[in-house]
This record gives structure tokens, sequence and C-alpha cells, in this order.
């Protein structure tokens, strides 16, 4: 094992999966050799299952590093702690997990969010492995982002704009300054945990709209809204791509984000810079933000090639997300 925590209601369906589609993937090894590659994605449950499975067969050596591509995940909840410290060790880039999380979906959030002392306090009371548990002692969470986020911002018709983004529809990567020292990684966590906690878990389940067929929660993970937000992107994205080719020239915009009692820090976006303001005593919200055609080649890059023979998509139903919550296993 890896001694890395793992949630283990989703570990022991993705052991099913695994066996049940190692003779498709030895199938296609074999058909392709060195060519072959293969593709997970999946939604909610299904991107975390599709993680898993995906490092299952580097890790059991089933299949040769170079033959898996960057895993895709939709509104995928987080499941291990240590992930990326684990995709280091396995040699393998941050971004060979790209989590796309609908700026507004409590499920990424549900256990990646700061929980409040007695929260903490009571989880380790009713079950004794929360007591040694790294992520909850350390950070107070459950279990940790893991690779890139990218988040997906609907149309504002669709659901209100994330007030730490620029109004409007568009894919944002969030990342840090362009070298690999520690301070990114930290600047990189910080920002990732203060998108997780805006708004916290415990915000959304307090609106009463909230709740329900056709309430913000469903509104805001189902994947249809997901399809329906990422078409909005690519459509919005090649109508400027048009517009810009008609002109001749590229358009800036800037958008301001202001907040009371501020300390600077720059956002760069594709062909924007924007500069957010964050609250002194919250962590900084501070990063790359790639946004436009550069998020849509980056896309491009994640869900097409041609060289593709093996695409694997895992949809699974949500209910799996609190079973055996309380329990933990190590990743083998």
């Amino acid at each position: 094992g890896f001694d890395v925590p793992v949630h283990r209601g989703i570990y022991e369906a993705a052991k099913v999966t695994y066996q049940q589609m190692l003779p498709e993937v030895h199938a296609n090894l074999k058909s392709q050799g060195s060519r072959a590659t293969f593709r997970f994605t999946g939604h909610s449950l299904g991107g975390s299952l599709a993680l898993l499975v995906n490092l299952m067969l580097l890790i059991r050596k089933e299949v040769p590093i170079s033959s898996l591509l960057p895993v895709v995940t939709f509104g995928s909840p987080s499941i291990m702690c240590g992930g990326d410290r684990l995709l280091e060790k396995l040699g393998l880039p941050r971004s060979h997990v790209q989590a796309i999380a609908m700026h507004r979906d409590i499920v990424p959030r549900a256990f990646s969010c700061k929980y409040p002392n007695h929260v903490t306090e009571l989880l380790k009371a009713i079950n004794a492995s929360f007591r040694c548990h790294p992520c909850l002692n350390n950070q107070k969470l459950l279990y940790a982002p893991m690779g890139e986020l990218l988040i997906l911002q609907p149309d504002e018709k669709f659901s209100p704009s994330h007030d730490l983004l620029p109004s409007g529809s568009g894919l944002y990567l969030l990342s840090g300054p362009f070298s690999e020292s520690s301070d990114t990684e930290n600047q990189i966590q910080a920002a990732q945990f203060f998108f997780l906690n805006s708004p916290h878990p415990l915000e959304i389940l307090s609106d009463r709209s909230a709740y329900g067929f056709g309430g913000t929660i469903q509104r805001d993970h189902d994947m249809n809204s997901y399809l329906k937000s990422i078409r909005t992107v690519i459509r919005q994205e090649l109508s400027q791509i048009r517009t810009a080719a008609r002109r001749g020239l590229s358009q800036k915009v800037q958008w301001p984000l202001v907040v009371r009692r501020v300390s600077d820090a720059d956002i760069v976006g594709g062909r924007s810079m924007v500069r957010v303001r964050i609250i002194q005593d919250q962590p900084p919200f501070s990063g790359i933000i790639q946004t436009r055609r550069e998020s849509l080649k980056r896309f491009s890059r994640l869900v097409a090639s041609q060289h593709m023979q093996l695409f694997v998509m895992f949809l699974f139903p949500a209910r799996l997300l609190l079973s055996e919550t309380c329990n933990l296993t190590s990743l083998s």
C-alpha cells in the first residue's frame, strides 16, 4: 500500500469494477500494443471511481504509464487524503487528474470543506478511525482535493455567478505561478480550499430553495447542467474567435472584483488580467485562471484524442457518497 487513506465505499466499488473491465483492458493492450491508450471519466461518484480504477491499473502494473491519459471528473467528491503526494510517488503530474467543478456544486465541496470543531469532535466520537485521520486532524476536512481544479461557471440566467469569478459563463483553471516551488503548491492548495469553502456546504444546505426537484443542489450538480454549461462556453468561445477573426484583433477585458479589507493578488486569465482583492483573514484565492481560447484548447485536449482506443465513462448512484464514509482503507 501507499499509506493514503481512501473512502472505503468507493474503493470497494472500484475493486469490483476493476475486475470486471480488466479483460477489456487486456484485449485493448493486446490488439493495440504500445499504441493503446485509456481515458477514464465520470460524473459525481463515477468520476471518483474512474480515478481509482485508473490508478489501480498503474499501481498493479496492468497498464504502462504512457498509456494512461489524464482522468477527467465532473462534479466529483474528493476521496483521498494525500492524493497529490500519491501522484508524485507514481511519477504522475498533477495535471493527470482534471477535476471540473460547477461553481456552486455542493458535491465537490462535501468532503473537502473545513469542518467546524463540533463536527470533527462528533465524527471522532462516532468512529474511532477518525481519531487518527490525518486530514481531519491537520486540516479539519475528510479528503483533500487532488490534481488540477477547473471551475465551470454557467450563464447567470441559469445560476448566479460566483463572487470570486467574473460574471458570465466560463471555464477557469486554478493554478499558481509558472514555477514549481513549494510556495507555489501552497498557494494553489490555499486557493482551492478558499474556493471549496465559498460557499460552504452548510451555507448551501441552510437555503430552503436548495432542496427538491429543481432545487439549487440538483441544478448545480446534475450532469445535464454540466453538459449545458460546457456547450455554452464552447459556443461563446467560437463566437468570439469568429468575431476576432473578422476584426483581425484580440479584445482585452478587465473584470474588477472588490471586497473590503483587502490585500491584492493577481489572477491572469488567458487574454485578460484580473486583479482580485482578498479578505485578509481568509486563505488567498490567487493563481492563474485560464479562460476563453486557452480553456477551450485545454478542454479539447482532455476530451478528445485521435489515438484513443478505449474510452470509459462511469456513472454511479449518489447514495454511495455516504456509504462507508466513516470507514477508511489504504489504496493498493
